[in-house]
Formats: structure tokens, C-alpha cells, sequence
């Protein structure tokens, strides 16, 4: 097994100071959004809504994941193999991307504790509803279209073997959920 070195972990170097840094201003501005509003954090009123935050927080998570779908649609459903070695790393990224969009949608939501809300109190009149339901929904599809790699990693065959079975159904709900939420977001 190889041998960890703690003196290299804890030298102090300038990249370390600015991620820290960086991490505290973060910390403030998260403690400062949640607990005095989003209005305090960033200036934005009812004239001003969301502008560029929403499209910074949202876009960026949906552009990290944009490729998860369209690779894996591209492998499992139109049978393009030669994109098969990057699926894994696409459906990571996209994995990523929608949490990512999650945290930034739990920045912007106004009462952000109430985001369970969606799950149990529906408002079927809302465009929003099929947004919350079809990002939580792909968000999970693409957390068991990842498990594979846990799955393998931990030998556990039973599992990889259900999971090669459901693979073709997994990358069809995920594109459907996410084309859903995306021609809801139009409306």
C-alpha cells in the first residue's frame, strides 16, 4: 500500500491560501444569502429579478450536464459506440452539473427551506412543478446510471448484471426527464 506523506498536506503554498481564501468568502456569502436574504447577498429586487445570477448558477449547471444525455442517447439508443468510453465520465459530469444547479436553485428560491415542497404540495397549474419533478427525477437517474462504477468497484455482480439489464430503460428516463424540464423551462 502506498505510503500517505502528511508534511506535503499541510505546507502552506499560495494556491492553498487563495482556495481557503476563497472557501471563507464563499462560507460568508452562503451564510449571508441564507440567513439575511437574497435581496441583502445580491442587490436584486423585484425590478431587478435573478438577471445575471440565474443565469449564471443554472446555465453553467445545465451546460456541464448537457453531455450526459445526448453521449448516452448517442451509445444506448442510436447504438454510436465509439462515444462508449467517455459515458461514464459524461454521466459524472452531468451528475455534477445538476447538483450543482440544485445548489445554485437552492441560492435563488426566496424561502429555500421549503424546497421539499415541491414533492408535497403541488401546484399542477405550475410550469415549475414539472421543472422540480423532472430535475430530481434526472438527477436521480443519473446518480443509478453512475452506480455502476460503485457496483464494480465493490464486485458486486448481481448488481452490475441488474444494472447492464436496466441501462437502456435508465438512459431513456433520462432523456425523456430531461427533455421534459427543458421544453418546460420555454413556457
Amino acid at each position: 500500500m502506498a505510503e500517505i506523506k502528511l508534511g506535503n498536506i499541510f505546507k502552506i503554498t499560495f494556491w492553498k491560501v487563495v482556495a481557503i481564501g476563497f472557501g471563507l468568502v464563499s462560507a460568508y456569502v452562503a451564510y449571508i444569502r441564507y440567513f439575511r436574504g437574497l435581496g441583502y447577498a445580491t442587490h436584486l429586487n423585484d425590478q431587478f429579478p435573478w438577471g445575471f445570477w440565474i443565469g449564471f448558477d443554472v446555465i453553467s449547471g445545465v451546460g456541464l450536464a448537457a453531455g450526459g444525455f445526448t453521449i448516452t442517447a448517442l451509445v444506448y439508443i442510436f447504438n454510436i459506440k465509439k462515444f462508449k468510453p467517455i459515458v461514464r465520465s459524461v454521466v459524472l459530469t452531468a451528475f455534477l452539473g445538476y447538483v450543482l444547479v440544485i445548489v445554485g436553485l437552492m441560492f435563488d428560491l426566496g424561502k429555500w427551506y421549503y424546497v421539499w415542497h415541491a414533492i408535497f404540495y403541488w401546484n399542477e397549474h405550475s410550469v415549475m412543478l414539472e421543472v422540480a419533478w423532472c430535475v430530481m427525477l434526472y438527477t436521480t437517474v443519473l446518480l443509478l446510471e453512475f452506480s455502476l462504477t460503485v457496483f464494480e468497484r465493490m464486485k458486486w455482480d448481481k448488481l452490475v448484471k441488474l444494472h447492464h439489464w436496466l441501462t437502456p430503460l435508465l438512459v431513456t428516463l433520462g432523456v425523456m426527464f430531461s427533455t421534459l424540464h427543458q421544453s418546460s423551462l420555454g413556457s
